[in-house]
Parts: structure tokens; C-alpha cells; sequence
């Protein structure tokens, strides 16, 4: 039997991170919650990890100053970033970054689901 894949959702918004916790289950595949991008970075087997659902504006580290330190890192699984302040600039510099999504909030869960299948099929 096969291990699901997991998705790490970061978000500083615990009813968020439920709800997507909730959805990323509904879709028959793990999720590791973690309230911010610090909490991630303590993460020691990120290697697990095979997609983020991430929030751009979280209290300490952002969700941009999260994609460039994991960009240094020798692992680094897609990023699909989220938000509610969605700007041109914003998105420029994370796709530039290589993110591989970036949805406004509230989130369209049919189009979060195509998201993740394509991150996960790469």
C-alpha cells in the first residue's frame, strides 16, 4: 500500500489551517498543520513533504521569505501560495520564485484541488 501524499499548510489562521486540513483529507491525502513558517522550518523531515499550501502574510516570517530560504534548501516541495491581500506585485515575485500556484482567499477549492493534483504530478 502506498503512502498518500502530504501536504504541509502553513498558515498563522487556525480556522484556515482546519479548513483546509479538512479539504486536503476530503481528497484522500495527508496534511501536517503548522501555525507558521517558523513552525515549518523546525520541521525536521521536510523531505516528507510533497506540496505546501502557504500563506503570504503571516505573522513573522512571510510566506515570500519562507519560498526564499527553502530555495536555498536542497529539498523544496511545490508551493501553492494563498491570500486575501492579492497584489500583481505579490504574485510576480512569488511565481519569479518558482511557486508553482498563487490563489486569492477565500479559496476556490475546485480550483485548489486542480492546483495541488498538477504540483503533485510534476
Amino acid at each position: 500500500m502506498s503512502v498518500p501524499p502530504r501536504i504541509a499548510v502553513v498558515d498563522d489562521d487556525e480556522a484556515m489551517r482546519e479548513a483546509l486540513d479538512d479539504f486536503v483529507l476530503s481528497c484522500g491525502y495527508e496534511s501536517r498543520l503548522y501555525a507558521s513558517a517558523e513552525d515549518f522550518l523546525l520541521e525536521t523531515d521536510r523531505e516528507a513533504i510533497d506540496c505546501m499550501l502557504v500563506d503570504v502574510k503571516m505573522s513573522g516570517l512571510s510566506g515570500l521569505e519562507l519560498q526564499t530560504l527553502l530555495n536555498d534548501a536542497e529539498y523544496k516541495p511545490p508551493m501553492i501560495f494563498m491570500t486575501s491581500y492579492r497584489d500583481e506585485w505579490t504574485e510576480a515575485e512569488a511565481m519569479r520564485g518558482g511557486a508553482h500556484a498563487f490563489l486569492g482567499k477565500p479559496v476556490q477549492f475546485d480550483r485548489l484541488l486542480l492546483c495541488l493534483e498538477s504540483a503533485l504530478h510534476r
